[in-house]
């Protein structure tokens, strides 16, 4: 059998439902899939997925597109009755799009990208969110982002990665 991914969902009470299907999303961007893509918010586009983040075949990660520009928004922890109700605290590292346009920033004159602007684009010239992500201790590695929502230039949502 092909590597599979376990999943569960439950109300709250009672046993939780066991669900495992084969993985076909990559939300780490290694080249590998690790992630089962599933639509939680019904508006018939798959864009959410349960994530194995951790390798070990069992999802410990719901990642949910709030915003459906194809790019998960909010994650969630399973508080062991398949409710998916805590968010993950810090979230996981998610990379910005490899196709959005950026603009990068060194904001300290050392040589090293400290800050990156993208602008989401979908359908055609429709405007989606613009992030600015950051790196605000010089590892290299972006540790927040800012999320514009509504395409104003005003940061409306942020949170550490």
């Amino acid at each position: 059998m092909d590597h599979v991914i376990d999943y569960f969902f439950g109300t709250g009470t009672g046993p939780s439902t066991h669900w495992f299907a084969a993985p076909d999303a990559d939300l780490d961007h290694d080249g590998t899939p690790d992630a089962v893509l599933l639509d939680f918010d019904g508006d018939g586009r798959v864009d959410d997925a349960m994530w194995d983040s951790d390798g070990d075949g069992v999802a410990d990660v719901a990642a949910l597109d709030l915003d459906d520009d194809g790019v998960p928004d909010a994650f969630f922890a399973d508080g062991g009755s398949g409710l998916w109700e805590k968010p993950t605290s810090p979230a996981p590292r998610v990379p910005p799009p490899a196709d959005a346009p950026d603009v990068t920033y060194d904001l300290d004159d050392d040589g090293t990208v400290d800050a990156k602007a993208t602008e989401v684009r979908r359908d055609g010239d429709a405007r989606s969110a613009g992030r600015v992500y950051l790196d605000t201790d010089g590892d290299g590695r972006f540790d927040y982002v800012l999320i514009d929502r509504d395409g104003d230039g005003v940061a409306d949502a942020g949170e550490k990665l």
